[in-house]
């Protein structure tokens, strides 16, 4: 479905008191994924993804392994679910550890986020993106150097590398989601660039199709307004650590993760160090369009909302559909960012003993219903017009929508005969696929420049998304 950005050109005239609001999810309470092995005895975060796949639920996480030494990770570890609340570590032996067969791939790489291709071919079925270090605990010794790289797979536990060079510079945190709507991939990665006297975390953006990846540029950068965000939470500054992504018809929404800095920063370079991630929603509402964020910038999760994780929210790299309802799946931190490190990045062994007895981070996640991340809430009355084109013939009009008991959404077409508004069908209650109808039916067709009007009459009631369904 389209999801109703507010910036979404088809949004004609909205009248009345009709507002653009960001939906809440619910967290849910209990981490699901904890660490429990050698292999990821320190931590479980998931810097990496959750895909169904066929019938089961599939997750690549970051594995922190017993014998951590203070670097990043390079481990990646598997799980699988049928509900994704109970999951279970198989034990395989693609990548051992301390000579021991588990629940580790051979990936081997910082970050890891699995997508799959369906155009791809059966031994590039599943492809990766991640950052590859030597020092790294577990990283893949098959990369020449140190950056960011691709790898492919046909069964999601043995990998290969694209290439041993680096696809993209820079390193640490990397995201990728294939865009089924878009036909393509789309990565964030992240690049220090400095920005108003600090070198900040910013968000640049890559594509990938037929196993041929473009060049990164920069897609998001704090402003400062993100440092008004910060101070007024009590940080000194502010800057994006990543981006999980979530393809929406033909837009995308990012999950942003603000990281607000508390200080004292690195000296001389003055980068932000310690302080702690939150999740934000922005939003892309085409291909290569412009990354907007929501007015207020609120949080779509703080890390004070999780008492199993009150150090910091990151997330995977995109959410994934579990019945009716899309559940986003985060890390949990039990200590802020730079905790075990002194402000020139260089260990405090006592602290970093802290980290490894308590444990690093548990795997837990968020949930809404379906599609609605945004939406238009009208109080208690108003009108919302969509002015749709490219219509290629007749079609349905479904809705996502919510209505008080004693509201509904009534749907108009201008000038279309048996479409007016005192033939409407009301739609009420709770839907997530509403038809729009009308006495005599439920089509719609577009004029001969195929456009298409809408008036969407909302009366104590909410619209989050819709669809133009072809006629059959």
């Amino acid at each position: 479905m389209e999801l109703l950005f507010e910036s979404r050109l088809e949004i004609g005239t909205v009248v009345g008191k009709v507002y653009a609001f960001q939906a809440v999810p619910e967290i849910h309470p209990e981490p699901v994924l904890v660490p429990d092995s050698p292999a990821d005895q320190v931590g479980c975060s998931i810097y990496g993804t959750v895909l169904r796949d066929g019938g089961r639920l599939r997750m690549w996480y970051q594995a922190w392994p017993r014998d951590w030494a203070g670097a990043d990770a390079a481990s990646v570890g598997y799980a699988e679910s049928d509900d994704g609340i109970v999951w279970t570590k198989p034990v395989m032996t693609v990548q051992a550890y301390a000579g021991k067969p588990g629940n580790l791939v051979n990936l081997g790489v910082h970050c890891p986020s699995v997508f799959m291709d369906p155009q791809a071919p059966s031994d590039r079925r599943y492809g990766a993106t991640g950052y590859i270090r030597s020092r790294n605990t577990g990283t893949n010794h098959a990369a020449a150097r140190s950056g960011y790289f691709a790898a492919w797979s046909r069964d999601g536990l043995d990998w290969r590398l694209a290439a041993p060079e680096p696809q993209w510079p820079g390193g640490d945190v990397i995201t990728s989601v294939y865009h089924p709507g878009q036909r393509r991939v789309i990565v964030c990665l992240k690049q220090n660039v400095r920005i108003r006297g600090l070198y900040r975390r910013s968000i640049w953006n890559a594509e990938g199709c037929d196993g041929r990846w473009s060049e990164a540029s920069c897609a998001l950068i704090p402003d400062d307004f993100d440092d008004i965000a910060a101070t007024a939470r009590g940080y000194a500054s502010a800057d994006y650590y990543g981006m999980g992504m979530m393809p929406a018809g033909s837009g995308t929404v990012g999950f942003l993760w603000p990281f607000r800095h508390s200080l004292p920063r690195t000296p001389g370079r003055e980068t932000g160090i310690y302080g702690a991630c939150d999740v934000a929603l922005t939003y892309q509402s085409a291909p290569g369009a412009r990354w907007l964020h929501m007015p207020g910038r609120p949080d779509f999760i703080a890390h004070t909302q999780v008492p199993w994780g009150s150090g910091g929210v990151y997330t995977a790299s995109c959410p994934v559909e579990i019945g009716d309802e899309q559940r986003l799946y985060f890390s949990g931190a039990r200590f802020t960012h730079g905790y075990g490190l002194d402000s020139n990045w260089k260990a405090v062994p006592e602290q970093q003993q802290e980290v490894a007895d308590q444990g690093l981070a548990r795997i837990g996640f968020a949930r809404w219903p379906k599609n609605r991340l945004f939406g238009f809430r009208s109080d208690p009355a108003g009108q919302l017009r969509l002015d749709l084109t490219n219509v290629d013939g007749p079609c349905k009009l479904i809705l996502n929508c919510r209505s008080a008991p004693c509201g509904s959404v009534r749907v108009e077409a201008p000038g279309q005969p048996g479409r007016g508004l005192a033939d409407a069908a009301p739609i009420t209650g709770d839907r997530l696929e509403a038809p729009a109808a009308w006495k005599d039916g439920s089509l719609l067709t577009p004029n001969r420049y195929r456009n298409l009007s809408v008036i969407l009459h909302l009366d104590h009631a909410e619209v989050y998304a819709y669809e133009l369904r072809p006629k059959t």
